[in-house]
């Protein structure tokens, strides 16, 4: 019974074909929801600044930075030690289902003299673990877009141009990415500035990707390029 209970619950809220493995005991899923509930009520602390979570399940450890320009829709997961900074132009906002894996970054701005674009992730992205996004030259997620662990975006170069200064003295040239809905970027994956990933893509573990990749396509390689579509 408490099986069927919480099945129907996350088909309604969050994945409408799941079903329980048949070897989960009941043990596995109390611990599974007592863990679940812990990180929820972590979730309630947003209340004492003036945020109503809705839903929010929070790993050891999650800090926030500028939480007046965050937005987080219903049923967002964020794992241990996953930092979230709204400080921009724009809004950090995560969609409803989003999951940001343990010990990542999103981070719209790093400094105050420039301050970056925004990041949007749609509904349901699911970033893996020891993930690093940016939003300097603004960064657009669709939804369903999932990745592996170590998936990295870096909307802006360094300029080098003069021989003279530090290249930490040059600042930098920015350009939005953009990676559409439904796609898979495996583990360790990095999408330069300027790039934009198409709807229905894969992008194959280890790839770094520094051109545009059309809607529907595989890509893989240092640089990454399509090897088919789908």
């Amino acid at each position: 019974m408490l099986k069927v209970f919480f099945e129907r619950i996350i088909r309604s809220y969050k994945n409408p074909g799941f079903r329980f493995d048949p070897d989960i005991s009941s043990v596995m899923l109390c611990s599974f929801v007592c863990k679940m509930l812990i990180e929820w009520l972590r979730g309630l602390r947003l209340v004492l600044f003036l945020k109503l979570p809705r839903f929010l399940f929070l790993g050891r450890g999650v800090s926030f930075s500028h939480l007046s320009r965050i937005e987080l829709g219903k049923w967002v997961v964020l794992g241990d030690f996953v930092t979230l900074s709204g400080l921009g132009r724009g809004k950090l906002t995560l969609g409803d289902g989003c999951r940001i894996g343990s010990f990542s970054r999103v981070v719209v701005s790093t400094t105050l003299n420039n301050l970056g674009e925004h990041i949007h992730l749609g509904h349901h992205v699911a970033i893996g673990d020891y993930s690093s996004l940016g939003g300097s030259g603004g960064l657009d997620i669709g939804a369903n877009t999932i990745t592996g662990q170590y998936f990295s975006v870096h909307p802006e170069n360094h300029r080098f141009d003069d021989p003279e200064r530090p290249i930490r003295q040059q600042g930098t040239q920015r350009k939005p990415v953009r990676i559409g809905e439904n796609c898979w970027l495996g583990a360790k994956v990095t999408v330069l500035a300027g790039v934009t990933i198409g709807n229905n893509c894969v992008i194959g573990a280890g790839s770094l990707v520094t051109k545009d990749i059309p809607n529907n396509s595989i890509a893989v390689g240092n640089p990454a390029r399509v090897i088919r579509s789908l």
